[in-house]
């Protein structure tokens, strides 16, 4: 029985996580191109979700570029996060690394799944001494029943018992010691985030919109004029 609903429901789930478009690169406006010569305001890593990539995230890139900062966008694989967050955290780390070195500090904004990889590599891997910020949009923090329709280790560890979820919660004091900023965006109608209160995160700022779509919440304009708000309000300026 267990095997059927998840055949039946995979298709949807498919649908409903994945954010990506049908173009093979991000669009990059005229704008967004005469930014590369200009010192950026900040910088800022911008993570996808399960069964996507960098690919699938234009709309939110094009909005944080276009407010004049420098934006990283790995892809982390593999994109079901099948062998588990972790590894997909340490990829985080080593792709910040090479791009900006072991010492710059930079936001992290992250849709789904990439918040909890976010908040591992924030959280255990030493990320969090030096993060400006962390901004997750419909994000499982407290897990996600959806995510007993799929198989593999890294969807297992969004679900709402799962150990991960219960070690990030052991050591997210880690935002209160270093006086990190946290936000969490969330829909009130995400069938995704089931219960409707899983992205709901003490231990930050939430703010509640009505995208009626798992991803429309990327592409939601209310949301990048907060977030944009929030990078500036947040950010340390660069230093000379």
């Amino acid at each position: 029985m267990r095997s059927l609903l998840i055949v039946t429901l995979l298709p949807l789930l498919l649908a409903t996580f994945s954010c990506r478009p049908v173009d093979p690169q991000p669009l990059i406006s005229p704008r967004v191109a005469s930014k590369s010569s200009v010192v950026p305001k900040g910088k800022v890593v911008l993570i996808h979700g399960i069964f996507d990539t960098r690919i699938g995230l234009p709309s939110l890139y094009q909005a944080i570029v276009n407010d004049g900062y420098e934006c990283l966008m790995p892809s982390l694989k593999p994109v079901d996060g099948r062998d588990g967050l972790e590894p997909m955290a340490r990829q985080l780390q080593k792709e910040i690394d090479r791009k900006w070195g072991t010492s710059c500090e930079f936001s992290l904004v992250a849709f789904s799944m990439g918040g909890l990889i976010s908040r591992y590599y924030l959280q255990e891997l030493g990320g969090a001494l030096r993060c400006q910020g962390l901004y997750t949009i419909a994000t499982p923090h407290n897990g996600s029943y959806v995510a007993y329709l799929y198989p593999g280790r890294g969807t297992s560890q969004m679900r709402p018992d799962s150990e991960f979820i219960f070690q990030l919660k052991r050591s997210e004091h880690v935002y209160d010691t270093l006086q990190i900023p946290t936000t969490s965006y969330r829909s009130a109608v995400d069938i995704v985030m089931m219960p409707l209160e899983s992205p709901k995160w003490h231990r930050g700022d939430n703010v509640r919109l009505w995208s009626p779509l798992h991803p429309a919440l990327l592409w939601d304009k209310k949301l990048h004029r907060d977030l944009l708000r929030r990078l500036d309000q947040n950010r340390k300026p660069e230093l000379k």
